[in-house]
């Protein structure tokens, strides 16, 4: 690695899932790298991406005595790897002085109730959400919301991904999950202190990721979503496919996805908005200031020139140049479609079938699979998926092929369990 200069540094806060791709790309450009954890009580999953070796130090965050502790050194970036250091880089960037989102907005990058009341006083297209703290609000606003929609959602307002989404038809319904959410943790390690209502929106769901800088935005995926029911749980991943849309869609969704980012004060650094496709147009569901989770950026590697990885390091290392490119066209290279494994039952894995001809198919790339004797859990949500099949072709109707033919293979079973 040749350092360009030892003291200068880039700063990353919980590069962790996606974010631990950062620091080799920012070691490679000639910096080095300090990771700050934000807090003790992280989720173990989060702790155990974590990659030591990209890293010259790493301190937990107990105020301004780790910051002084790098006080020798000339500090060019603070980075969020991930959710759950999304506020904490704020604060460090405002304090060091450097690039960053303002931490009068922190809040609304990470509540979700904050999020859609962002939107809503900027006039953007936004859902009408419903901030809860006990089941007693739950029923009375479920009785309201239920006299106009047929499904509602409830969700913690702090949480990511799908955890603890819950669609329900009923007020019983919603009073059950509200109890039962506001007695437990969310994935993250927070407990559900404020939860979330809203009416259930109907349409195709895509997430498309960007990176900003000075308040200047640039897509760099867009992705379209597959979900379904499974196990008695709704929204439950099917697959990820990369995509693109027609010149006026695209127009349109750029427009609204920036001003999206605006609203939330987003001016830099890398974003994750999940967003549907309804009968009125595009509306956001919720934005993280962070780059996409679950290794995507790095599998989308497989069919575009620059990842969003890629992108944000550039914003950083070589401000210029970023945004010399902003106005690139996006435009896939190939075909990529991210099939998410879907488990019908829990326990120890004896035997994986099929996997040779999983790998034998023309679109395959990667995968992710249990091994023999590791414990797999019931699929409910993104985060108890046992794995997934990456798969990317310069022919759309070989990809379809592949996909289905591993559809087929899953329902008949490829993971065998001990009794």
């Amino acid at each position: 690695m040749d350092i360009k200069d030892a003291n200068k540094i880039v700063i990353l806060v919980d590069a962790y899932s996606s974010g631990n791709g950062l620091a080799p790309e920012f070691n490679q450009q000639g910096y080095r790298c300090a990771h700050i954890q934000s807090r003790s009580n992280l989720p173990q999953e989060l702790l155990d991406s974590y990659h030591a070796d990209d890293f010259f130090i790493n301190l937990p965050y107990v105020g301004s005595d780790t910051i002084k502790q790098l006080d020798n050194y000339d500090i060019i970036a603070v980075v969020a790897g991930s959710e759950t250091g999304i506020e904490l880089a704020d604060r460090l960037a405002e304090v060091l002085e450097l690039p960053g989102n303002k931490t009068q907005s922190s809040a609304s990058r990470r509540n979700k109730y904050l999020m859609q009341e962002s939107l809503r006083n900027s006039n953007l297209s936004h859902i009408p959400t419903y901030r809860l703290t006990n089941s007693a609000e739950a029923v009375q606003h479920a009785a309201e919301l239920l006299r106009t929609y047929h499904n509602l959602v409830l969700k913690p307002a702090d949480s990511a991904g799908t955890d603890s989404v819950f669609v329900c038809k009923t007020i019983e319904e919603v009073m059950a999950h509200a109890t039962s959410l506001f007695k437990k943790s969310n994935q993250l390690n927070l407990k559900n202190e404020i939860i979330i209502l809203q009416p259930f929106i109907e349409g195709e769901e895509y997430v498309v990721d960007t990176v900003s800088y000075q308040g200047h935005h640039k897509i760099c995926a867009i992705w379209k979503m597959g979900k379904g029911s499974y196990n008695g749980f709704d929204s439950i991943c099917e697959f990820t496919e990369l995509t693109s849309l027609d010149e006026q869609q695209h127009a349109r969704l750029k427009a609204y996805v920036f001003s999206c980012l605006d609203a939330l004060g987003i001016d830099f650094g890398a974003a994750h908005s999940e967003l549907f496709l309804t009968k009125d147009g595009w509306k956001l569901i919720e934005t993280g200031a962070r780059p996409h989770g679950a290794g995507f950026p790095a599998l989308s590697s497989l069919a575009l020139k620059r990842t969003q990885i890629d992108e944000l390091v550039l914003s950083v290392c070589s401000s210029d140049s970023f945004l010399a490119s902003v106005t690139e066209p996006y435009q896939p290279l190939n075909h990529l479609k991210i099939k998410e494994l879907i488990s019908y039952c829990a326990g120890k894995v004896k035997l994986l079938r099929h996997i040779d001809t999983i790998a034998s198919l023309p679109s395959y790339k990667k995968s992710k699979m249990p091994s023999v004797g590791q414990e797999v859990k019931l699929t409910i949500d993104v985060f108890s998926s046992p794995g997934w099949i990456a798969l990317s072709h310069r022919s759309a109707d070989q990809l379809d092929a592949d996909y289905q033919r591993i559809v087929d293979l899953e329902r008949k079973g490829i993971f065998e369990l001990y009794d």
